[in-house]
């Protein structure tokens, strides 16, 4: 496979290549720009690299949605609200992987990844509802009659 890009000189300076390729669209973060170069997309055409990429994506966003759990499991305050936003912030992950991320990575990935995401929303609901009913469970106890 083999691609040509044509560039064209515009009068602000810059230059644009005209050439739809067929990858992972990325845009590079504000400020990294090195040698005064201004980029604006970087398309990915490359599988192994669009699988390491994402790979990337994902355990960032895993580690930080794990850490989100561990704070509300912990939290003795915590409400079903915070729980319904750690659900949502857990099917919003999962709908971005689907939406963006799954004709162009492997299934293997894909599989591998939203297995991960369901079963650790599965574990944080069961997790959740049991500290619930032992919280309550044990208020119980403690109100109860004694001798």
């Amino acid at each position: 496979m083999k691609y040509t890009l044509q560039e064209k000189k515009i009068s602000s300076g810059s230059y644009t290549f005209e050439h739809e390729l067929d990858g992972f669209a990325i845009t590079p973060k504000k400020g990294k720009a090195m040698d005064e170069i201004d980029i604006k997309e970087v398309v990915i055409v490359d599988h192994e690299l669009i699988d390491n990429h994402a790979r990337r994506v994902f355990d960032k966003k895993i580690k930080e949605l794990t850490n989100l759990m561990y704070i509300v499991l912990n939290n003795d305050d915590s409400t079903d609200d915070d729980v319904s936003i750690v659900l949502d912030e857990t099917s919003k992950f999962k709908s971005i992987i689907i939406n963006k991320y799954k004709k162009f990575i492997t299934d293997s990935l894909y599989k591998n990844y939203m297995k991960k995401i369901i079963l650790l929303e599965d574990g944080f609901k069961k997790s959740f509802m049991y500290n619930k009913y032992f919280m309550e469970n044990e208020n119980e106890i403690v109100r109860g009659r004694s001798r």
